[in-house]
C-alpha cells in the first residue's frame, strides 16, 4: 500500500510540474524591436529635441483592419510586443500641441484633429466678416492651427509566430501630416498704434485619417494669433500650420487679419492666397499690401464698463 502510494505522489508531482512550468508569453505576442527613424526635413519648421515624444504603435489585421493589440516605444524606438502574423502598424506621436487623435482602434477612423476655438475667438472675428457679407462654408467651422505629428505606417507586414535568438526588426519612418507656411506681409503703416493682430485662413482641411492617410473633405477655417515680437516696421510676419489646402469644395484660402489698436478699434483686411498655396515648395506666402492702421482716438474701441458695486451677505459654514 505504501509502495501505491509513493506511485501516486510521483506522478502527482510530474503532473504539477508540467502544469507550472512557465510559458513564454511570445507564443501570441512577440517581442519585436521597431527601428523608429524620425523624419526632421521640414520646411519652415525645427523640430526640437524632445519632439516628437511617446510614441504609440498600433497593430491591425491586414485582411479585415481589426484591432490587435497597441504598445508605446521612444521617438528612437526600442523593443515592442507585436502579435504574429499579417498585421498593419501604425505609429504616431501622443503630443502634438493642439493635434489630438480619436478612434485610435479603427484602421479607417483614426483621425488627426484640433478643437474648435473658443466662442471669444470667434466673436472677434464673425462679427466683421459677417458685416461685410462674407459667408464662406469654412466660417462655419473655425479651429486652432494644429500641431505636428508624425505618423509611420507599415501595411502587410509579416511577423513570424516563432522567433529565433535573432531579433526580429521593423524598420519604418514617421513623417509629419502638418505643413509649416509663413507669411510675410509688406506696406502696413502705423505699426506703433497696433495692440494685436489675429489671422484666420479659410479654405483649410479639418482632419487627417493617419492609418489611411487621407484628408477630410469638408473646408473649415484656422484661427491664430501673432506675436508681438513678429511685428515691425511697415511689414508683418507670422506663420501657421495646416494639414493642408483643402481643395474638394471650392472654398477659396482667404487669409483675414485683424488689427486692434492700442484703443480697441478694429481694422480688417482681407486677401485671397489659394494661388499662393499651389505648388508652393517654400510654403511662403507674400503680401504686398497697403494698410494704415491710424493713430487711436482716446476712448471708443473695446471699453468695458462695470456697474456700481453691490454689497451681498451670506452665512459661511466653518
Amino acid at each position: 500500500m505504501s509502495r501505491l502510494r509513493y506511485i501516486l505522489l510521483v506522478a502527482v508531482v510530474a503532473l504539477l510540474s508540467v502544469a507550472c512550468q512557465r510559458r513564454p508569453i511570445e507564443e501570441e505576442y512577440l517581442r519585436v524591436y521597431l527601428d523608429l527613424h524620425i523624419d526632421r526635413n521640414i520646411v519652415n519648421y525645427e523640430v526640437g529635441e524632445k519632439e516628437p515624444g511617446l510614441m504609440r504603435v498600433a497593430f491591425f489585421d491586414a485582411v479585415t483592419k481589426e484591432y490587435l493589440s497597441h504598445d508605446f516605444v521612444s521617438s528612437e524606438g526600442g523593443y515592442i510586443f507585436a502579435p504574429y502574423g499579417d498585421v498593419d502598424m501604425v505609429v504616431y506621436n501622443l503630443e502634438a500641441g493642439e493635434t489630438f487623435v480619436r478612434k485610435a482602434y479603427s484602421w479607417f477612423d483614426m483621425e488627426a484633429y484640433t478643437d474648435e476655438i473658443s466662442e471669444w475667438q470667434r466673436s472677434r472675428f464673425t462679427r466683421y466678416l459677417q458685416s461685410r457679407g462674407d459667408t464662406r462654408p469654412s466660417y462655419d467651422d473655425i479651429r486652432l492651427t494644429p500641431g505636428h505629428l508624425f505618423v509611420a505606417r507599415e501595411e502587410n507586414l509579416h511577423i513570424p509566430r516563432h522567433i529565433t535568438n535573432e531579433v526580429f526588426v521593423i524598420s519604418t519612418t514617421a513623417k509629419t501630416v502638418v505643413e509649416s507656411w509663413s507669411v510675410e506681409i509688406n506696406g502696413v503703416t502705423g505699426m506703433e498704434w497696433v495692440g494685436s493682430v489675429s489671422m484666420m485662413i479659410s479654405g483649410q482641411v479639418g482632419t487627417h485619417f493617419i492609418a489611411t492617410d487621407k484628408d477630410s473633405t469638408e473646408p473649415v477655417a484656422l484661427y491664430f494669433d501673432v506675436v508681438s515680437a513678429q511685428r515691425r516696421s511697415m511689414v508683418l510676419t507670422t506663420q501657421f500650420e495646416t494639414f493642408g489646402r483643402e481643395t474638394t469644395s471650392g472654398d477659396t484660402a482667404l487669409l483675414s487679419i485683424l488689427f486692434l489698436d492700442s484703443e480697441g478699434h478694429p481694422y480688417m483686411s482681407n486677401f485671397d492666397i489659394s494661388d499662393q498655396m499651389i505648388d508652393n515648395t517654400e510654403r511662403k506666402i507674400v503680401i504686398n499690401a497697403d494698410i494704415d492702421i491710424p493713430k487711436p482716438e482716446v476712448g471708443g474701441g473695446f471699453a468695458p464698463e462695470v456697474d456700481d458695486w453691490k454689497e451681498y451677505e451670506y452665512d459661511i459654514d466653518i
